[in-house]
C-alpha cells in the first residue's frame, strides 16, 4: 500500500456543448416537413399545411399595418397637444379654470 500526501486529483472533464437556435434552419425543416405531408396525398394534413401557410403569410401584413396605424395615432396626438400648448390659449383658460373652481 502507498502513502501519498501531496496527492492531486484529476481534474474533471469540460464536456459543455452549446445549444444552438438557427430559426432560418427551423423554419426550412417545419416547411420540409409539410411539404412531405402534403406530397403523400393525406387530404387532412394538406389542408392543415395550407391554412398554416396561409395563416403565417397574412399574420405579418396585419402587425405591420396596425403598428404604422398606431404610429400615425401617436404622432397625431402629440402634434395636437403641442398645437393646444404652444399656439393657443388653451392652458390658460384651464389654469383659470381649475383656480376659480378649486
Amino acid at each position: 500500500m502507498r502513502i501519498v500526501f501531496f496527492r492531486r486529483p484529476k481534474p474533471k472533464p469540460f464536456n459543455y456543448q452549446p445549444v444552438y437556435y438557427d430559426p432560418i434552419k427551423e423554419e426550412a425543416e417545419k416547411r420540409k416537413k409539410e411539404l412531405d405531408l402534403i406530397g403523400k396525398g393525406d387530404p387532412r394534413a394538406r389542408m392543415k399545411a395550407e391554412i398554416r401557410r396561409k395563416w403565417h403569410r397574412n399574420e405579418g401584413k396585419k402587425s405591420s399595418r396596425s403598428a404604422a396605424i398606431r404610429t400615425l395615432i401617436y404622432i397625431f396626438i402629440i402634434a395636437s397637444a403641442i398645437y393646444l400648448f404652444f399656439f393657443t390659449d388653451f392652458l390658460e383658460k384651464l389654469v383659470l379654470f381649475l383656480t376659480h373652481n378649486g
